[in-house]
């Protein structure tokens, strides 16, 4: 093993950030709780009722 070539530690660190992608999506996720809404940190929005007027042909519906 050339230990002493630089292009073999940056082969190998490519290689390893390579692996760590490769393998990230099947790792466990620490820290992080699944409150329904997958992009707010805190949830907020699956915690509001979505306010939406409905209409047909530009009237509303009830």
């Amino acid at each position: 093993m050339p230990f002493h070539d630089p292009q073999f530690w940056i082969v190998s660190s490519i290689a390893a950030v390579g692996l760590f992608l490769l393998a990230r999506p099947f790792l466990p996720r620490r820290g992080r709780v699944h409150s329904g809404c997958d992009h707010c940190a805190s949830g907020a929005a699956a915690r509001r009722p979505k306010r939406t007027a409905l209409t047909v042909e530009g009237r509303g519906v009830r």
